[in-house]
Order: C-alpha cells, then structure tokens, then sequence
C-alpha cells in the first residue's frame, strides 16, 4: 500500500464499533526491583556481542550506569554518553558513524527519551542508508499525512529507561534537524526488543524529573483516547494508564524512595507507549515538539504544563472522550453531562499537576514568550495536527493555546 494510501486510509478512521488495524511491537518485558542484573543473560538471548551503549552525561555518573556495563564487559564495543536533548540530526549521524565503524549489531539505550530516539535513529541510517533526514514522514497541513515507509530490517535497540517518557515502547521517533524542526519518523521494526523497568534502581533518578516525564505518559494515555486513529484496544490501555499514572504519580512524589510507587509510574508509562504505538498523539504533542525544537524546553517540562490547555481545545470535539478520563479518575458524578464530566476531566488534570508539583504555566520556564509566534507557526507542520480530533486550520489557533498556558 502506498503512502499516500495510508494516508487516505487513515483520515477516516472509524468512529465507533469494533473494526481496528493493531500492531504489537513484539518488545520483551522485564519490571521487578534489580531487573537490570537480568541484562546480561537477556542481552545474550538476542545473540548480541557488540554493543553501543548510549547515554547523557547525568546518566553516565549514575549507579545504574555503571553496574549495566560493568556487567556486560566486553560486549560494549563502543560508548557514547554525550546524548543531546530532541536527538539533533548532527548527532544521529556521527554516532551512526562510528556504530558501522565499530560494527556494533545492537544498540543498549539508558536514560531517557533522547536515548532510545538516539538509538532507533542509529538503527534507521545503518539499515535505509543516507542521510536520516531522507527518511522522515511528511505532513501537509491541515490532513494530508505521508508516512515515509521503512522496509530494511533494523539492528535491536534495548532500552533501560531512567524517565517516564516511554520513547522505548513506541516505534516512533523525533529528531532535530539543523534548521530547528523536529522530524518524525516511524518504523515498527525500531521499537525496543527488550526493554527494563527497574524501580529499585529507579530510586536514585530524582523525582522531580519523573514527575515531569511522567505527566508526558498521562499525555499519551489522553490523546491516544480521542485520537483520529483510537481503536477499542487502545482505548483499553489508555483508560488503565490513566488509572495506574493517576494513583501513581501523587505517591512517588510523596515518598520517592518507594518501590512499589516508581514501579507503578514505569508500568503506567509502558502502557501509555503501547497507547501512541497505535493511535498516536494530537496537538497537546505537536506544541511540546515545538517547545522543545524552538522553544528550548525539556519534553517532560512542556508535556506537565501543556495537557490540560490541549484538552480544552478540544474539548466540543471530544466531550465523550474526555467524560471517560473523569470516570478513569474517580471524579465522575451520576447526571453530570458528558460536557461537565469534560471539564471535571480538566480541572481533575490541573489538580494532578499540583499534587505532582510539576510547572504549570509557560512563564514559569526559562522559555522567551516572544517565540510564541514561531512556536505556533512550526506547531502547524507537526503531524499531530494530522491526528488531533479538532481540525486546526492555522496558527492563531495555536497561538491563543500556547497564549493561554502563559
């Protein structure tokens, strides 16, 4: 089928009963307290020997860090733990480089996003070759979407995710390209092969940062729910995210050294990843990617600030959707309209970002509000959009979104 079939195919997803297109990404799944002493044997399983490990400078200093490749000795051929925020192209390519040159057959991802998007971009230039800029999706706006089809078999990416992002789960992908724009890109074959959950060694990530990441989950699990491209199987799992994150988060903020509550918070952001695998984000997302690429804010930081102002701009077109979260949450109430249950749904969100004492305005940021302009304009061309229940039309739109969280 070809791209722009796909793309015709998926303007009209149905809107009820029980006809869906699923994809499962295949990804083994390890979550119990010193999972990661389990990495070596699993590793093994996958019939790896010569690993690239990609990492932050933070995570790099970390306990975690250095029991995972002490652990693995001379499997690790080559390390590079200068990973960047949003993936920049330059970066993609440099360590593409040296992955051929140390002729790695797997990529090991620890810490957060950028790490797991580092290593499935790596994955996509050895297999497709060029430039990864040549293999991105295209969106035209307001509903012409051209996923970019990738057919080459991809190295294995192993992922021990340190945020709540979920990045290991999906077969999805950001990169920042010279210009500033966030390039996405979409390959089932990229999404992790095995993926750790730790929440012991999760203990020594700062809670802060997971509470931040771990509002991007609860994102995911929101926009999957009134996606163009939700499906009753992603519904399901959007629904128990909900459920799992809303309990979760509050209480790891509370007691940060608590197992049971980092492990709640990991098993919530899985599941919100298999949420986006199959219906995608909207423009709650398209506005974090562009705060992100131009904005210069941290994914976890604009996704806890973003979500409730997106679901108000959506909230004519998905009442119905957004009436299911309040229920998810425990706060609906018996003769309340789907349009009050949608606004309880709201307001429930903004109480969850106090209890989770994430930012919750764009000034509060180090972000210049005079980009605002720039940072709707380039939101337009996200294909979020494409997804997003609400047809957007241009950028003002946008713009009294983004006005608005100021």
């Amino acid at each position: 089928m070809s791209a722009e079939a796909m793309a015709s195919d998926a303007a009209e997803p149905p809107q009820t009963g029980y006809w869906t297109n699923y994809t499962n990404t295949g990804s083994r799944v390890i979550l119990w307290p010193d999972a990661i002493e389990a990495i070596p044997e699993e590793i093994a399983k996958l019939g790896c020997c010569r690993l690239m490990v990609l990492c932050g400078r933070s995570t790099r200093r970390s306990r975690l860090f250095q029991r995972i490749v002490d652990s693995l000795g001379k499997t690790v051929v080559a390390l590079v733990d200068d990973v960047k925020a949003h993936t920049p192209r330059e970066m993609v390519m440099r360590t593409a480089a040296l992955a051929q040159e140390k002729g790695c057959d797997g990529f090991l991802a620890i810490g957060g996003g950028s790490a797991s998007d580092t290593a499935k971009a790596i994955s996509i230039v050895l297999a497709e070759g060029g430039d990864i800029a040549d293999h991105a999706s295209r969106f035209v706006p307001p509903d012409q979407f051209y996923p970019k089809e990738l057919h080459e078999p991809k190295l294995p990416v192993i992922s021990v995710p340190t945020t709540a992002s979920a990045a290991e789960v999906t077969p999805g992908l950001g990169v920042r390209g010279d210009d500033g724009k966030k390039m996405l890109f979409w390959d089932v074959k990229v999404a992790s092969r095995l993926i750790v959950l730790d929440p012991r060694a999760n203990t020594e990530i700062p809670a802060d940062l997971m509470a931040q990441t771990a509002m991007n989950a609860f994102a995911h699990c929101v926009e999957g729910l009134y996606s163009r491209l939700r499906n009753p199987i992603s519904e399901a799992l959007a629904l128990q995210g909900i459920r799992v994150l809303h309990r979760a988060i509050p209480a790891m903020v509370e007691n940060p050294d608590d197992e049971e509550y980092r492990g709640g918070v990991l098993a919530g952001a899985h599941l919100s990843g298999m949420v986006i695998s199959n219906a995608r984000v909207g423009v709650h997302h398209a506005l974090c990617h562009s705060l992100g690429g131009y904005g210069g804010l941290g994914h976890g930081e604009a996704n806890s600030i973003m979500l409730p102002f997106a679901m108000a701009y959506n909230l004519d077109t998905a009442a119905s959707e957004l009436a299911q979260i309040a229920e998810a949450m425990g706060i609906s109430r018996a003769g309340s309209t789907k349009h009050e249950a949608a606004e309880a749904a709201i307001e429930a969100v903004r109480e969850l970002q106090r209890k989770a004492r994430v930012p919750m305005r764009l000034r509060e940021t180090s972000l210049d509000r005079a980009k605002l302009p720039q940072i709707a304009q380039h939101t337009l061309l996200d294909r979020g959009i494409f997804f997003n229940p609400r047809r957007t039309e241009n950028a003002d739109e946008l713009l009294n979104v983004l006005e608005e969280a100021w």
